[in-house]
């Protein structure tokens, strides 16, 4: 991307608006050439660092007291001369008679300091030594910009002196992206200072159709000749708009490389460096397309990929060859595969899915992949990372990442690579592939990841996205167990990136890590043994942290995790499990916050009576019963919310302490306002009848039930409505549910004369006997409709005989009808 245009005035002689900005591109540009170190000391001749006296401005009177200030702005590369531009601000402040502003004025300027004669076999080991000079000489500049200063002089170097001067690796350890590209660039440690003549030939833009008949030539020396010198012109951006709008130059760049790459390896360097030289400026990349240079490019690396496999397979059998002799391989011979490596680079300038598609389909991938597992430089590592994140999220292309073994394993090494740039990369390609179900356990089960995770969570560059990493694989319950034996240092990561935070807010990554690994017992085990665990959860629970308490309910679910929890959370407490009483308290202030409620009801209802260490009775005398009385209450609060006060109610029954408390409250009557509420809600009627069934198990309780509610007769009415239907499994469920319930009331009545027991025992008899009792019921109703007629033919016989005694004639004509009939 260019560097913004300065605000100021424009210098004189500078070109237009588009020269600028492809010129301050370049600055950046990832072409690497080499310079032989020359003489040089680097001192500044002739600067004038001197300003211009500002006017008076019109209005203010010439008498005034003047303050003035200088502002140090932007420090940039000029982009058509060997020079610094460096902005500033001048703010004159004019004072009236008693010393106060009376007006201030900002005027921007800027000065151009010439470097033309320093820059002239300048060494990297000299910028340093320069930047110092031009600061101490320029009063514009503060003495804070002496890095700043330096890294415009390495671009001010790298363009106008012919070379590209690698910074000293002990004051740059970590590459850098391109201003000009989209690609990746990391400068190499090793790279010797040789002057760009010492690579390529000189060459003049005027002479550039003699370079491109050369290209026609028949010898393939005059053609690499050709190439290298259009290459040297690429190399200065001024040019490559001319190179670009040649009429045959990139047709016949595309169709030499085509058909005569594998006859000159000098040639095909030559045109893909032209290529990559171009592809780093957008605008020319319709140009590229339609002469198909990407195409052919994708081709070489095709071609060059087999070849490197060709190789190996020749080196694996020179080495057998000379270990039968009792001989190993040369280090020459070595060091002639390891040259192959780095020679091109095909880059992404944009992140658009046509081009990405288009790339999946050329297998570009494939070549990637083979790359990334064979091992590579530095630079061409970090550039194969770079595309592969683009193309993990395709789809096709990360199921092939995905079913390439080797490359998964290779993956997860670089996640540990010391450079940090390749680090971070590899670990977003992780992140992109751990979406994928199968991604997820080839990371976690047979690669290295894990182990390196957790080095990378405690790095500030990659925690974040290890975090994100860690969280995808927490996802699967299989994985979880794997953490908790694989890599148990990442548990305790994760509680304290959830609770490090300046503003005592939990970080969103490491609570949903947390709740994750809570869910598994031998996770939930090392989080709650975790330093810090305690103070942690009663600053969720003071601050009524919904996340937080997730967490302790997640972990109070696994019986062999509670003790240990319980014990945790009393360890360093002033008073006996106040925690609980905390949570209590924060229930019942919660009612308009039904996710807070959920997981504070839900804490206590994870324990069980058999657990003496929690405090039942104190926490019922305490208001517990007070707030489920509030919450049971129909259409009060959510179905969640009253689901989780139902499993409390019946954890409360069981103990023998509780059970006077919860007979004298209002709790165990309006169960049967929600039994009729909620009668198509399977999973909460099963749990509602749970709880009943344990009420029923207690004197006090059961007394209640019995006689203030008609729970046992709602149960059994639910139970004839669904007689002699197909039930599905939650149904099911539901009815073993309500059969308890019977069973616990028909023990309850100790003579079983009573009307409950009698109406039970029918139930039970019909229920068992359903099909006899169904074709008993068919019959009697068979035999009703036959007889209803005869019936009321008599009556209506006899009404008319009762009324024939008053005429003769009638009585013979009765009779025999009757007889008749």
């Amino acid at each position: 991307q260019a560097q913004k245009a300065p605000s100021c005035r424009r210098e004189p002689g500078r070109q237009g608006p588009k020269a600028e900005a492809l010129a301050a591109a370049a600055l950046a540009a990832d072409f690497r050439g080499r310079r032989r170190s020359r003489g040089g000391d680097g001192d500044l001749h002739g600067l004038d660092l001197t300003a211009s006296q500002q006017a008076a401005p019109c209005g203010v009177a010439s008498g005034m007291s003047i303050k003035k200030r200088i502002r140090p702005g932007k420090i940039e590369a000029s982009p058509d001369a060997p020079a610094i531009v460096v902005h500033f601000t001048t703010e004159i402040t004019y004072l009236a008679e008693d010393g106060e502003p009376d007006y201030v004025e900002k005027v921007p300027d800027s000065r151009e300091l010439p470097l033309a004669d320093e820059l002239q076999g300048l060494r990297s080991e000299d910028i340093p030594v320069l930047a110092q000079k031009v600061v101490e000489r320029c009063r514009y500049i503060p003495a804070t910009k002496v890095r700043h200063v330096e890294q415009v002089l390495t671009k001010l170097a790298a363009v106008h002196s012919g070379c590209l001067v690698a910074p000293s690796p002990a004051r740059s350890g970590a590459p850098s992206r391109s201003n000009g590209s989209n690609g990746w660039y990391a400068p190499s440690s090793q790279a010797s200072n040789w002057r760009l003549v010492d690579v390529l030939p000189w060459a003049n833009l005027d002479k550039i159709d003699d370079y491109v008949e050369a290209l026609y030539e028949d010898s393939m020396d005059a053609k690499a000749d050709g190439a290298q010198k259009l290459l040297r012109l690429s190399t200065e951006v001024r040019q490559l708009e001319d190179i670009a709008q040649h009429p045959t130059l990139l047709g016949v760049l595309s169709r030499e490389l085509r058909e005569n790459a594998k006859r000159s390896h000098q040639l095909a360097v030559s045109v893909c460096g032209i290529f990559l030289c171009l592809a780093h400026f957008s605008q020319f990349h319709p140009v590229l397309s339609s002469h198909q240079c990407a195409d052919v490019t994708v081709r070489i690396v095709e071609y060059e990929t087999r070849r490197r496999e060709m190789l190996k397979k020749e080196l694996k059998l020179q080495q057998g060859q000379m270990v039968a002799r009792g001989s190993s391989v040369s280090a020459d011979e070595r060091r002639k595969l390891d040259q192959e490596e780095g020679k091109y680079r095909i880059l992404f300038e944009r992140q658009d899915p046509a081009v990405e598609f288009a790339v999946v389909k050329q297998r570009l991938g494939h070549f990637l992949l083979v790359l990334l597992v064979r091992g590579a430089a530095e630079d061409l590592l970090l550039i194969t990372l770079g595309l592969l994140h683009l193309l993990s999220r395709v789809q096709q292309s990360k199921d092939q990442f995905i079913q390439n073994s080797d490359a998964m394993s290779r993956l997860a090494e670089l996640v540990g690579h010391q450079h940090i740039d390749v680090s971070l990369t590899a670990l977003r390609i992780c992140y992109n592939l751990c979406f994928d179900e199968r991604g997820r356990n080839i990371l976690a089960t047979q690669t290295s990841l894990l182990a390196k995770l957790s080095p990378a969570c405690q790095q500030s560059s990659t925690r974040k996205v290890a975090l994100k990493v860690l969280y995808q694989l927490s996802t699967g319950a299989s994985l979880r167990s794997t953490v908790a034996k694989s890599a148990p240092d990442c548990i305790p990561l994760a509680l304290h990136a959830a609770v490090k935070s300046r503003d005592h807010r939990p970080e969103l990554e490491g609570m949903a890590l947390c709740i994750n690994f809570a869910a598994d017992e031998a996770c939930a085990m090392v989080l709650v043994k975790a330093e810090g665990f305690h103070k942690a959860a009663l600053r969720g629970i003071h601050g009524a942290d919904p996340l937080m308490l997730k967490v302790l309910r997640h972990a109070a679910a696994h019986p062999p995790v509670r003790r240990r929890l319980l014990g945790v959370m009393r360890a360093g407490e002033g008073e006996e499990d106040s925690w609980l009483h905390e949570v209590v308290r924060v229930a019942g202030a919660s009612a308009n916050r039904p996710e807070v409620l959920v997981e504070a009801i839900g804490v206590l209802a994870a324990f069980d009576s058999s657990n003496s260490e929690v405090p039942w009775l104190t926490l019922c005398e305490g208001g517990l019963l007070e707030v489920l009385h509030r919450l049971l209450m129909v259409g009060f609060s959510d179905d969640d919310v009253q689901l989780e006060c139902i499993m409390l109610v019946g954890t409360l029954a069981l103990d023998s302490e509780c059970v006077p408390l919860l007979a004298t409250s209002k709790v165990p009557r309006l169960l049967a306002d929600l039994l009729a509420e909620k009668e198509d809600d399977a999973d909460f009627i099963s749990q509602l009848l749970f709880a009943v069934r344990c009420l029923l198990l207690q004197e006090e309780t059961r007394e209640v039930v019995l006689r203030d509610t008609d729970l046992v007769d709602q149960v059994l009415e639910m139970l004839r409505s669904s007689m002699g239907r197909a039930l599905d499994a939650a149904e099911q469920v539901v009815h073993s549910a309500a059969d308890d319930v019977l069973d616990a009331a028909v023990a309850a009545d100790s003579s079983g004369d009573s009307e409950l027991a009698r109406d039970i025992k029918a139930y039970r008899f019909e229920a068992h006997n359903f099909e006899w009792c169904h074709r008993q019921q068919h019959n009697e109703r068979h035999v009703e409709r036959l007889e209803a007629p005869l019936a009321v033919s008599v009556s209506a016989h006899n009404s008319r005989e009762h009324r024939g005694h008053g005429g003769g004639g009638f009585d013979g004509y009765s009779s025999h009808r009757h007889r008749s009939r």
